[in-house]
Parts: C-alpha cells; sequence; structure tokens
C-alpha cells in the first residue's frame, strides 16, 4: 500500500489544488438554448438547410451557460495513463479509480464540494478493467479471468475519528477471489467474431432483494441477506455469492461475442439483469426463471453498422425511478432508450438521442439521480454532454442540452450517485478525474414549466432545480396574496365577518386548478413496483422481427405503426408525468425539517386543497344526479368509488388540525355543510368532528385579540353548525307529538324560524360557549349509550348518570362567568332529543322528582324581570315554557309523570295505613325524599298534586317511618337495635340536610313544606344519633 498526496495540475489551479474551469464555452454571456431539440438535427432536409441547422445548433453548444456548470479536475498519479474504471461509494464522498498499469493501478479519491483529493493509491496483482463499490466492499475484474473483493477501511482513509477496524490492518485488505471459467483457447477467432479474452468486463452487486411470492417455485433469490455480485467474461454473466469463492450460483450463456457491460435493475424486485456486448444485442435476464434466462432481447444489428462493427454496445443502464427504461450507448455516438413492457424488434427504441457534435462512440452514461428525464453521456471525442428529455406539443420526444464539457482525452467513465445529488463523475482514459456540478441556474433554465408567468412558474423552475425552499417562498408569496385578496374584497363589501369570503368566493376556491398544480409539484411520484408492470410473453419478446406491443410478424406491415406508435405514445406520456414535479422517493421530509419555510408552505397547500376538495365534496352531494334533476337514491359516492362522507370522516383529525390552524380558510357555512354530510350514516363521527371545529374556534376567540385581525374568529360563527350538531334543539317546532290544544300550557308557544333559532343559539354562544360545546359532548355520550345498546333499565342508568355529570360541569362553567337564576336546571341542552332521553329514562327509574323539578321550567310562566337587572341565564324571553319542547313535556306530566307519582304515593299509605311496620326502611326513605323534594323545589303547584296534599302525605309517611324506628330501639337492650335504627336514619338526614342547605329551593313564595321538613329532620336526628347514646 502506498499513500499519496493529491497530483493536480497546476495550469488554472485555484488556491484548493483542484481546477475549476469551462473548457467549451467561449462567451460566458451567450444564454444556453436550452430548448433546441439537436436529435432533430440531421433530418431528412436539404443539404444546405441541414448544415445550417447544425452550425446553429452547434454554436448553442458551445456558448454554453459557463456558470451552470462548476467543474472540478484532478490528474491521477498514474505513470502510465491509462486509467479504465471508475466507481463511487453509495454513502461516502470516496471514489475509487482502477488503472491498466501493473504497478500502482487502483487510486481513491475523496470528493468534496470544490475539490478531489487523492487519499492513497496501491498496487494489485493484475490490471484493473471494471469496478464496483458497495458499502465497504470493492469488487474489482483483472484480466486474467479473475475478480477480487477487496475490504476497504473508509472511516480511517477518510480521516474519520471512529475507523472500521480499531485502526489496525491495511486499508485496503483482499478478503476473496472468484475465478470465472474462460475460454479455452485465446488465439484464433473465427471470421466476424471477436477473439476471446480473460478481462472481466463488468463487475456489480446486486441490490436488495425483494420476494415477489415465487421465491420457493423458481429458487430465486438463492438466500436471504445473501450478497451478489455479477461479473462478465466473454459471453457469460457469471452470478457468484461472495460467501462462496469456489464455484459461481449461475453461468447464463448470453451472447457468443463478448460481453462489453451487464447492470442488475436497481427497483424491486432486483432479479433482472441487462447485459449488452459487441454482437450490439441488449439482452434482459430473469433470473426468476429456470433455465434460459433471456426474458428479452432486441434484434441483431444489420446492414452498413454490423459490417463495421459499429453496432456494439459500450454501456447499458437502468433508470434509477422507471423500473422499465432501459438506456443503452453505442459505437455509433447514439443513445437508446428502450421501453421494456414492449417487445424489441428492428432497434426500435422509444427514444434516441445523439448531439449533432459528437463524432466518437458513446462510451459510456449514467442517468441523473435527482431527475427522471435526464442523462449523462461521456465520448470518445473526449466530450461529457448531459442531455434533458422533453415532451413536444405533438407527444414528440425532444432532446436538449443541459450542460457540457471537454476533456483531455476520450471519456470511459461516467458515474452518478444520488448521495452526491447533481454531481457527475466522469474519467478520461489517460487518468483526468472530473467532477461536473450542475448549479440550480442551469437546472432552473431547462425546467418543466406548465404554467407561464409569475410565482407559478418560478416555482416550477425552482422545484426542478431541486431548491426546495425557494419554491415554499414562491407559494407562501401566492398564497398570502389570496389572504389579501380576501381583505380588500371583505373591505370593499363592508361584509359582515359572519359570512367570511363564502359570500364572495374565496379565492382559493376560485383558483383551484392553480392550487391543484402547485399540489402536484410538491408532490413525489409514487415509487412504480414490480406489479404496476410486466415483461412482454417469451414467444412476444424473443421473436426476431416481431413489433414492439403484439408479437405479430414483421411482414404484418399494417401492425407495425400502431404497435409502434403505442410504444411512442405509453413512453411520451411517464416521461411528461414523471419529469414535472418531484421524483419518486424525493426526502421531502427531510428537506422539510432543515427548512421550516418548506414544513410551512406545505402545510398552506395541504390546507388549501383540502378546503378545495371539501367544497368539491359539498358540492357533489348537493346537486342533483339523474337526468330528471332529482337526486338519486343512497349516498353519493367520489372519484374513487367510496361515499364522499367516508372519505370526509377519514378526515376528522387533518380538518381539526387546519382549522385550528386557519380557522378563516374554513368558513362556518362550510364545515356546517360538511357535518350535515356525515351525520345521517355515522352520528357519532359527525358530532366528533363538529365538538373538534367548536373547540379549534373557542381556542382562536380566547388567543386573538380582536383589533388585531379584519375577521376575528368568533364562536357565534357557529351558530349554524351548533343548530346541525343539536337538531332538533329546544327551539324548534317539535314535529314529534301532535299538539293538543286542550293540554294545559303556561303561556304561547311560538314556533320559530331557522332565523330566529340560530339568533337565540347565537345568544347562548355569546353568553358561554363552553357550556354549548359542553352539550355536545352530552350528545356523543348519550349517542353512545343508545347505539351501544344493552337492558333497557342499565341503559336508562347510563343516560341519567350522563346528564348528572354534564350538569355538574356546565353549572361550574355558568357559574364563572354568567349570573345563572337559582332555579335554573342545569341538566338542560340545547338538543331537544337529550332532553327528552333523559326525562324519559327517569320515569322507568320511578325518579319523578327529579323529572318534576327539571320540568317545571317548561311549564311555568317566568317571573317579571327589572329591566334594569342584567342579563340573567332563566329570567328572559329564553324562559323554557316559551319553547315548542314544552308542548310535549307540558303533556307527558300531566298525563304520566304525576300519575305515577300520585300513584306511588297513595300505596305507601295505604300499606302503612294498614301495618306500619310492613313497609320497608328504604322505601320510606325513597318516598319521604321525592315529596320533600317537589315540595321544596316547586315554584308552581301541581294541578292534580296541590302542596297540600304533599305536605300531608309527608307528614303521615314520616310520622309512620318514626314509628318504625322506635319500634326498632326498642326491640330489645343491646346497643345493636340502637345502631340498626340509626342506620336506617342517618342516610335520610343527610339527603335532607343537603337538600336544605343546597340551592333551587323556591324560597320565592310562602313555603311551609321546608317549616314541616326542618321540623321533621329535627326528630330524626334523634334516632340518628341513638347508637352513641346507647353507648354512653
Amino acid at each position: 500500500m502506498q499513500s499519496t498526496r493529491s497530483s493536480r495540475l497546476s495550469l488554472g489551479s485555484n488556491t484548493s489544488g483542484s481546477r475549476r474551469h469551462s473548457l467549451l464555452s467561449t462567451d460566458g454571456n451567450l444564454p444556453i438554448e436550452s430548448t433546441q431539440n439537436y436529435a432533430k438535427s440531421w433530418s431528412s432536409s436539404a443539404p444546405g438547410d441541414r448544415l445550417s441547422q447544425w452550425r446553429r445548433t452547434y454554436i448553442a453548444s458551445e456558448n454554453g451557460d459557463t456558470e451552470g456548470v462548476q467543474s472540478t479536475s484532478l490528474a491521477l498519479p498514474d505513470e502510465t495513463r491509462f486509467t479504465t474504471c471508475l466507481a463511487m461509494s453509495d454513502d461516502q464522498p470516496l471514489l475509487a479509480v482502477g488503472s491498466g498499469s501493473y504497478e500502482t493501478n487502483m487510486f481513491f479519491v475523496q470528493s468534496l464540494d470544490d475539490q478531489l483529493d487523492v487519499k492513497a493509491s496501491f498496487a494489485s496483482k493484475f490490471p484493473i478493467y471494471s469496478l464496483v463499490f458497495k458499502s465497504n466492499l470493492l469488487m474489482a475484474g483483472t484480466d486474467r479471468n479473475t475478480s477480487v473483493l477487496y475490504k476497504v477501511d473508509r472511516a480511517r482513509l477518510l480521516g474519520y475519528s471512529e475507523p472500521d477496524n480499531n485502526g489496525e490492518g491495511p486499508l485496503v485488505r483482499c478478503v476473496g477471489t472468484f475465478k470465472n471459467k474462460a475460454a479455452k483457447s485465446i488465439d484464433i477467432a473465427a471470421p466476424g467474431n471477436h477473439a476471446p479474452t480473460k478481462r472481466i468486463s463488468c463487475v456489480e452487486f446486486a441490490p436488495a432483494f425483494a420476494s415477489t411470492g415465487d421465491s420457493q417455485q423458481s429458487g430465486w433469490p438463492p438466500a436471504s441477506g445473501a450478497e451478489l455480485f455479477l461479473s462478465c467474461l466473454g459471453g457469460v454473466v457469471n452470478i457468484w455469492d461472495v460467501s462462496r469463492s469456489q464455484h459461481a450460483l449461475r453461468m447464463e450463456k448470453v451472447s457468443n461475442q463478448p460481453l462489453t457491460r451487464a447492470a442488475w435493475s436497481p427497483l424491486a424486485p432486483a432479479n433482472l439483469v441487462a447485459a449488452s456486448g459487441t454482437d450490439g444485442v441488449v439482452n434482459i435476464l430473469d433470473l426468476r426463471r429456470r433455465g434460459k434466462a433471456i426474458a428479452w432481447r432486441t434484434a441483431l444489428p444489420t446492414g452498413h453498422d454490423a459490417w463495421l462493427g459499429e453496432g456494439c454496445v459500450n454501456d447499458v443502464a437502468w433508470s434509477p425511478f422507471v423500473p422499465y427504461w432501459l438506456a443503452t450507448a453505442g459505437e455509433t455516438g447514439e443513445v437508446s432508450i428502450w421501453d421494456l413492457r414492449y417487445a424489441a424488434s428492428d432497434g426500435a427504441a422509444v427514444a434516441t438521442l445523439r448531439h449533432p457534435t459528437n463524432h466518437g462512440s458513446t462510451r459510456s452514461l449514467a442517468w441523473s439521480p435527482t431527475h427522471i428525464d435526464m442523462l449523462a453521456t461521456g465520448t470518445s471525442d473526449r466530450s461529457w454532454w448531459l442531455h434533458a428529455l422533453r415532451v413536444g406539443e405533438e407527444n414528440e420526444v425532444a432532446v436538449s442540452l443541459v450542460a457540457d464539457r471537454r476533456a483531455a482525452e476520450d471519456i470511459g467513465s461516467v458515474v452518478a450517485v444520488r448521495a452526491k445529488g447533481s454531481t457527475f463523475y466522469t474519467l478520461s482514459s489517460c487518468g483526468d478525474l472530473y467532477a461536473h456540478r450542475v448549479t440550480q441556474s442551469a437546472l432552473g433554465n431547462v425546467a418543466v414549466r406548465q404554467q407561464q408567468g409569475g410565482l407559478c412558474e418560478r416555482a416550477e423552475a425552482a422545484v426542478y432545480a431541486r431548491d426546495v425552499k425557494l419554491a415554499s417562498e414562491c407559494v407562501l408569496e401566492l398564497l398570502n396574496s389570496f389572504s389579501s385578496g380576501v381583505e380588500q374584497r371583505m373591505q370593499q363589501l363592508s361584509l359582515d365577518p359572519k359570512h367570511d369570503a363564502e359570500s364572495t368566493g374565496h379565492p382559493v376556491v376560485r383558483h383551484a386548478d392553480k392550487i391543484k398544480e402547485l399540489c402536484d409539484l410538491f408532490k413525489a411520484k409514487p415509487r412504480l413496483t414490480h406489479a404496476s408492470w410486466a415483461l412482454p410473453p417469451p414467444s412476444v419478446a424473443l421473436m426476431a422481427g416481431s413489433t414492439l406491443a403484439d408479437g405479430q410478424p414483421a411482414e404484418a406491415e399494417s401492425a407495425v405503426p400502431s404497435a409502434v406508435s403505442l410504444a411512442h405514445q405509453h413512453f411520451a406520456s411517464d416521461l411528461k408525468y414523471l419529469g414535472h414535479g418531484l421524483p419518486p422517493d424525493f426526502p421531502l421530509e427531510a428537506v422539510a425539517s432543515r427548512h421550516p419555510v418548506v414544513w410551512q408552505a406545505l402545510e398552506r397547500l395541504n390546507m388549501a386543497s383540502l378546503r378545495i376538495k371539501l367544497a368539491n365534496m359539498v358540492e357533489m352531494a348537493e346537486e342533483p344526479t339523474d337526468g330528471e334533476g332529482k337526486k338519486k337514491a343512497g349516498s353519493p359516492v367520489g372519484s374513487d368509488g367510496r361515499p364522499l362522507w367516508k372519505n370526509i370522516a377519514d378526515r376528522e383529525k387533518q380538518i381539526i388540525q387546519y382549522v385550528m390552524a386557519e380557522p378563516s380558510l374554513f368558513g362556518p357555512k362550510l364545515l356546517r355543510s360538511v357535518v350535515k354530510l356525515i351525520l345521517p350514516h355515522d352520528c357519532i363521527a359527525g358530532l366528533s368532528l363538529g365538538l373538534g371545529v367548536c373547540q379549534a374556534y373557542l381556542h382562536h376567540e380566547r388567543q386573538q385579540s380582536t383589533a388585531d385581525q379584519l375577521l376575528p374568529v368568533s364562536c357565534t360563527l357557529l351558530d349554524g353548525l351548533v343548530h346541525v350538531l343539536l337538531f332538533p334543539t329546544v327551539f324548534d317546532t317539535d314535529t314529534s307529538t301532535v299538539v293538543d290544544a286542550q293540554a294545559p300550557v303556561s303561556r304561547s308557544i311560538v314556533a320559530a324560524d331557522v332565523h330566529t333559532v340560530r339568533e337565540r343559539i347565537r345568544e347562548c354562544l355569546a353568553a358561554c360557549p363552553e357550556a354549548v360545546f359542553e352539550m355536545v359532548k352530552l350528545e356523543i355520550a348519550m349517542q353512545k349509550i343508545v347505539l351501544g345498546g344493552g337492558e333497557q333499565a342499565k341503559v336508562a342508568e347510563d343516560i341519567v348518570r350522563a346528564v348528572r355529570e354534564h350538569a355538574e360541569r356546565v353549572r361550574k362553567l355558568l357559574a364563572s362567568g354568567v349570573q345563572l337564576h337559582p332555579d335554573y336546571p342545569a341538566t338542560t341542552t340545547l338538543s331537544a332529543s337529550a332532553v327528552r332521553l333523559y326525562l324519559n329514562s327517569l320515569v322507568p327509574m320511578r325518579a319523578y322528582d327529579e323529572y318534576l323539578v327539571n320540568t317545571q321550567w317548561w311549564r311555568v310562566a317566568p317571573p317579571q324581570a327589572d329591566g334594569d337587572a342584567g342579563h340573567v341565564v332563566g329570567n328572559d324571553h329564553g324562559w323554557l315554557s316559551s319553547f315548542p319542547l314544552a308542548q310535549m313535556l307540558v303533556k307527558q306530566t300531566a298525563t304520566l309523570v304525576v300519575p305515577r307519582f300520585q300513584r306511588q304515593i297513595n300505596v305507601v299509605l295505604s300499606t302503612i295505613r294498614k301495618e306500619p311496620l310492613s313497609l320497608e326502611p328504604r322505601l320510606y326513605r325513597d318516598t319521604l325524599l321525592k315529596v320533600a323534594r317537589v315540595g321544596l323545589m316547586l315554584r308552581e303547584p301541581l294541578q292534580d298534586l296541590p302542596f297540600a296534599v304533599l305536605e300531608e302525605a309527608f307528614d303521615e309517611i314520616g310520622n309512620a317511618f318514626l314509628m318504625l324506628l322506635e319500634a326498632l330501639t326498642r326491640h330489645s337492650s343491646h346497643r345493636d337495635a340502637f345502631k340498626r335504627a340509626a342506620s336506617e336514619a342517618l342516610p335520610l338526614c343527610e339527603a335532607f340536610g343537603a337538600l336544605l342547605g343546597g340551592k333551587g329551593i323556591a324560597v320565592e313564595r310562602n313555603n311551609s313544606s321546608r317549616v314541616l321538613v326542618v321540623k321533621y329532620l329535627r326528630k330524626l336526628e334523634h334516632y340518628a344519633n341513638s347508637a352513641g347514646a346507647a353507648v354512653i
């Protein structure tokens, strides 16, 4: 091993040593004619016209953008000046260069942004003619039919702090030798054939394999985790496992002539190998096939090229993005692109390119690792060209020049890896190594543009140049201009903020096409999988003289144009779609993590896109879909066949997140329509979405300063949404029952229209929006209980429990910011269905007292309120008895609840009159507490159960209970008897104490019931404390 310093040319060197230069251009002020289609320079026109066109094309290429490509060169210390191959590490800035010398013939070069440095060089045993680098493994092909595997200590080589081998051992260590089977004689070759050789023309590691479901049947891949590579010797492709150097896993005879290049398909399932050679045939090997692996091939070249040997294919390269695109470089200087979905015949590639000034052969080519539509070529006339494929107006494929450079000698290797972005490395045969970094300005000049002028065109150019940060700034500027347009429009019309931009048409909706194009621009294309395409059938793919698609013989000329046209059409369509915007697997999230402006632009675009999609879904759901202008039965569906409501429900979290971020973009009217679309199909999902929107608005109302915004966010804007969430509300006309004109109603019922209903909801939102949103939570809880099913008694208990918990929360909220009448029932909600469910659940539980207390506001007229008094909830025109629901509740109270309550009291009275000691203490307590609660908390007497009757019943039942307690104490002198009496009396004492000390007692009237309960409580306390007296 021999370490050397970098050997740099002194001519034109900068201070860092490596040369940065532009060798072609003479006038840097002339812009590159990036749209010039030089593929048509040799058209079938008159000789004078061809010459003139060639001259214009040549001048355009020679006067390229000198600032578009920044080149760095390095003269390698190869005394023989016979460099042969170039390889680059896939994850480190390290290149390996091979030489045909017998002395120092391997060089390691570090590539920095603007500098190339030789880190080490050493002499291999044999000359090196092919190289491949993967991780820390380096495979070299020699001229002795042998491939040699080296392990490279890259950390020590690059000067990192943590070496791979703990700082011990050589930098490069031979770990394996793989000897390929060579021809017996290399001295004699048949006429028309190339002489056999022992030179390993190509080595390449296999990418990661993916299972396709037929691995067990085909026996391929051989084993998971195996490190495989291929090597080419003569016309044979040898497949090796690095852990088994004795014999190759497979030997595939491809041609009788020497192969020049073989390449694995880099995309899953990585079972395809492309191989080409001096016979000019391109072969595709499918290693999953048993026996002959060739699954696709081109026809033999014929005519002049074949006779002169100019049909030789020097290089093949798979597209890193499109698994069925393959590029080949020929001895004629032409580059052909093949679409493997179609059979090949007569050299009918889907696209060809060749620069008109290229008079030599194309020795090497490489697809761009960052752009689907770009590939670079190195030629024998010392030129490096970077080409861009374009689709013309008539769907024809054109070729444009992006950049070019001239080397000192012919270029034998062109390499590009994704880790280095838009940097291409070239190696000349005399030992000059070049790094060409294509700048963003050069890429922007040849960007694919679908929009002309303005910020959109600038964003397109920036995305094509992979300057996502600049593109994001353009997008934000454009979206901000939309927002400013909304504000100006609102100022001109002096609109109520409640109607926001929906009254005039939101600019995002008006520019929906432009927003969609920008979203597509920033969206990385989906990765093309092996399941999305297939090679043509073998009978078609291998048929000599077959057409591209249908496999018909070439004599059927009528089928040829249509098949060829179909292949070209599909290639142009794919190129147009994939070439615009970001390629598959673009690390957009990584870029956004480094530049917050990118993340902000993506979020703004996603929000705008969601706004447009929601508007379109609502419009689709509302518009008629049949020929007679009527809506079709069933739920409307989207383009994907799924119901629209389901698509919206799946985006619940995203909608709430974006409303929280920018509520002005999603107007209340749109949100109401969206929730209204979900509710009939999934009530809980619709309520949850509506609640999330309400909470987002509440958050902004608490955080914002109204003076800072033209369109302040207020919860009162959500009156329509709350109306939909709690419909039917207590303000709406009750259609569930028939109106009975004879029913006792304390005041007239007014059937409110929608405007009046929402005005009342808006008043509630203005007073305490948190309380209203708690009502939405209650609606969700009750729907879950009802839909969950179960026993009726259990369902009723769960409903009552949920309402009582809701009442506690609402009372705290109202007490903190709103003056509340002490008798106003906190169990009341704006949802009429929730009120009915709650009250109906009280009836089977025999909680008649709770029912009567909570419905008294629906049955009595409000007291006269002082006009100078502040807003008191429950003391104004919002009194419950003025709502339509009162009609039903008054009737239910008079015909169902009061008779049942009266019957319960009568049963208890009848029992105690016959045998007072036969009634259980539990029934005494329950009846006494209900009677006391009704007598204390009702503001007006019941028509069939006046206060006097209740007081008489309370007194009689209470005395009977005292008799029962007295009997318990006299049962024996033992203290357990006193404890038993105390245990029966104490719960009732505590309940009476809480009732008398709590709020809600009707103190306005002369309440004799209160006096009666207080006196009885004093008597009851004697027995509650009797256990302690007995002990003393």
